[in-house]
């Protein structure tokens, strides 16, 4: 049976991902983007209801006032969370007082001891800093991950790596918009945990290039078999450790709260794609950039031990 060569195959991958991003252009255009709170501005009340509570209460008691969809998540010290912080996506000053007045009324007769703790405003002004210093953080770290994978490796590595994060990046935007799914300051702590995990993935697979850059004699071997017969022998971990992370990732997304979902939906699509560009795109685009089957050397930097 002929093997899947991922160098030969890299095109259609490359189609795959073109497509997909594709779809999240045209869904930004259409739909725009689904901005939280935290970029937006609005009103944030947090009310403290003195026990355990279910937010499934508090979002009906949103409801039955006609306030909207306003998210609702757990806050407070200890294992016992008795605080509620419900975000109004309005502009600041059209929440007053009156509607956490409103509110504890609302859940009095399940939570009589409820009371308001705090509200507070978040600004438009705020929501654009924010905006920049998220776009700020990604570049910062791609710019930091080229110079590393650069000196470690050679430069089309650390080229192809960055580009592998950014693909990574647009997809998680894509489906964010594509489904709408609110973006608060979780998606950027969701962004920067997939550009870690992505790029550790990636390095396995150039590691093992490398290891058998030196071991498959060139006049023997072509690049495209070396790539191929690295991404083979690193297949089983990728998959391993893809898969033991994606179960617990969505445990925690089935389970938990709806602001945990807005931070573990985009991680749950980022693993998918980190796993999917480290394997089936990386190292092959490694291979059409830097020189396909040209019988030029391939030079990567010899570690100096196996720890190193």
């Amino acid at each position: 049976m002929k093997k899947f060569s991922f160098t030969k195959n890299v095109k259609y991958c490359l189609l795959i991902s073109a497509v997909i991003i594709l779809a999240g252009i045209v869904g930004l255009c259409t739909m725009g983007v689904n901005w939280g709170i935290d970029f937006t501005g609005g009103t944030i009340v947090t009310l403290d209801m003195e026990q355990e509570y279910d937010v499934a209460d508090v979002q009906n008691a949103l409801k039955a006032l006609d306030l909207g969809d306003a998210p609702v998540s757990k806050s407070g010290d200890g294992d016992v969370k008795t605080l509620a912080v419900v975000r109004f996506k309005t502009s600041p000053g059209d929440v007053d007082e009156g509607v956490g007045q409103a509110l504890q009324d609302a859940l009095k007769d399940k939570y009589p001891n409820v009371r308001m703790d705090s509200m507070e405003e978040v600004g438009a002004v705020m929501g654009q800093e924010l905006q920049m210093n998220a776009l700020m953080s990604v570049g910062i770290a791609c710019i930091l991950i080229l110079i590393y994978i650069a000196f470690r490796f050679e430069v089309f590595s650390a080229i192809v790596a960055v580009l592998a994060l950014v693909h990574d990046v647009l997809i998680m935007f894509t489906f964010v918009v594509l489904l709408q799914v609110q973006v608060n300051t979780s998606f950027v702590a969701a962004m920067l945990t997939i550009v870690g995990y992505s790029i550790n993935a990636t390095i396995v697979v150039f590691d093992r290039i490398r290891e058998n850059v030196h071991k498959m004699p060139s006049r023997e071997f072509t690049r495209g078999q070396i790539v191929d017969t690295s991404i083979r022998e690193t297949l089983t971990r990728s998959i391993n450790t893809t898969l033991t992370t994606f179960i617990m990732i969505f445990l925690v997304y089935v389970m938990g709260v709806d602001s945990i979902k807005e931070f573990t939906l985009p991680i749950i699509v980022g693993l998918i794609s980190g796993a999917f560009s480290s394997v089936f795109l990386a190292a092959p685009a490694w291979w059409l950039i830097s020189g396909r089957d040209t019988p030029k050397k391939v030079k990567m930097h010899r570690r100096k031990n196996k720890w190193a």
